[in-house]
């Protein structure tokens, strides 16, 4: 359930990159939210106005040009590349458009990854996926690989690997945009029921209305920026 506890907070993001001949591209140019422990948030704008960009800042997949991230409380700047990682794979969740499960792997050791890498026990790790795979529907599929799996299986499966570690923030950039409707919508109910049984707080990257007006909020992203809110924010840090 949601509450007033902030799990996420952006001060006057910024992010841009360098073109060649000294130009530079401005995707960001001053991003101030938040968002609350167990909150569900659409992100929705054009194609190319940065909402993949902002994803990967605040999934600590990149740093910005300017301006702070606080996960947790925590401001991201604090830490070096080394422990980005290992606060990244602790606390943040990610479900992008290709599931990129490891072709070699079954269902179960798939969903262990992010425990192997944090050094964790592997009976505990196992016990742990496979209770995800049953709540994902996948009781039956633990031991296929990928290639034995549906495009909607193999995203349930890296559905719940996002959450082996039980996150506090799960980040989802268009993860049914390879699917059909029907599957499209199954995976939409699944990460909504998800994040209220574990409250986790979803961001999840979406060109779909339909699914955006389900979401607590709903965030437009227009030239690098969120819409109809001021360039400076007040009272967000």
């Amino acid at each position: 359930m949601m509450n007033n506890n902030y799990i996420l907070k952006t001060f006057d993001l910024h992010k841009s990159y360098l073109m060649g001949r000294g130009l530079r591209l401005h995707v960001l140019k001053g991003i101030y939210l938040e968002a609350r422990e167990g909150e569900i948030i659409a992100v929705m704008g054009p194609s190319g106005v940065g909402k993949s960009t902002l994803l990967h800042l605040i999934g600590a997949l990149d740093r910005p040009s300017a301006g702070t991230i606080q996960i947790d409380h925590t401001d991201l700047a604090s830490f070096n590349d080394m422990e980005l990682a290992q606060f990244r794979n602790k606390t943040i969740g990610f479900v992008f458009q290709a599931h990129h499960l490891l072709p070699e792997f079954s269902a179960v050791e798939n969903v262990m990854i992010p425990g192997m890498i944090a050094g964790q026990q592997r009976a505990e790790l196992q016990e742990r996926a496979l209770q995800l795979l049953l709540e994902v529907g996948l009781e039956d599929r633990t031991e296929h690989r990928p290639n034995e799996l549906s495009g909607g299986e193999q995203q349930r499966v890296a559905v719940a690997r996002a959450l082996l570690n039980q996150p506090r923030l799960l980040l989802a950039d268009e993860p049914s945009g390879n699917l059909d409707k029907h599957t499209a919508d199954a995976l939409h109910t699944l990460l909504w029921q998800l994040s209220r049984l574990y409250n986790t707080t979803l961001i999840i990257v979406t060109h779909n209305p339909d699914l955006a007006k389900q979401a607590d909020r709903i965030i437009e992203l227009e030239d690098g920026r969120i819409k109809n809110l001021p360039k400076a924010a007040s009272n967000v840090m």
